[in-house]
């Protein structure tokens, strides 16, 4: 949603023209380094253009890496075995109009996800985000603010945050009333269920996030259960 007040601000600025220009220059001197990016980044790598910028990811704590291997397991089996769509996990790079992010997982409905191609190497907007926080301010920030921002302006439909220090995932939903601005839904702790909206009819326990053996029983009663 466009931010009105900063759009205000900035008509008051009496030689806008000219800071419009400057701008022009170098969101085009941005678009050129981002397409280096592109070229440049491997599966390998771990990293993302984030306003202007390449962030590099240095290796994930094992409780990171935890959480989010157990939520590819879980979602990716559910979207496969309804035929739903297709989940993806840290390596598909999703191209924003500005950013390029690689985030923990995604998914995207079967309308789109049938059109994958196999040599694509960048990613559409998907229906569902789910990033795992990692320490650090830096870390936390880009999940919880700017990310956070550009998935709702870009009108990804669910987004959630999921903590594997404190055991919860806050989901957050696009608001009826404000375009492109998310609003928090649940946040759930490990005694709580969540269920998706975009991944329909999925719903496990928030313990399955983060125990193995809970995370197994939760695809044994997918497969024991009608489809959603």
């Amino acid at each position: 949603m466009p931010n009105t007040t900063l759009e205000d601000n900035l008509l008051d600025i009496p030689d806008l023209p000219i800071l419009l220009e400057r701008l022009q220059v170098r969101l085009v001197d941005e678009k050129i380094r981002r397409e280096d990016f592109r070229q440049w980044i491997t599966d390998e790598v771990k990293a993302e253009f984030i306003n202007g910028s390449i962030v590099m990811h240095s290796p994930a704590a094992e409780d990171h890496n935890e959480a989010t291997g157990h939520l590819y397991r879980v979602t990716s089996f559910f979207a496969d075995i309804y035929k739903l769509g297709k989940v993806r996990v840290e390596k598909a790079l999703i191209g924003m109009t500005r950013n390029d992010y690689e985030p923990d997982i995604a998914f995207w409905r079967k309308e789109t996800a049938d059109r994958f191609q196999p040599s694509m190497n960048v990613y559409p907007i998907p229906d569902l985000v789910i990033e795992v926080l990692s320490p650090g301010s830096e870390n936390i920030n880009r999940d919880t603010r700017i990310k956070f921002a550009d998935y709702a302006a870009h009108l990804i439909p669910e987004y959630w945050i999921v903590d594997p220090k404190k055991k919860t995932v806050e989901q957050y939903f696009l608001s009826d009333t404000q375009t492109g601005v998310y609003e928090l839904y649940k946040k759930a702790t490990l005694s709580d269920q969540i269920e998706s909206r975009s991944l329909r009819g999925f719903s496990i326990s928030v313990k399955a996030i983060f125990d193995a053996e809970e995370n197994a029983q939760a695809i044994q009663q997918f497969l024991q259960n009608p489809k959603p």
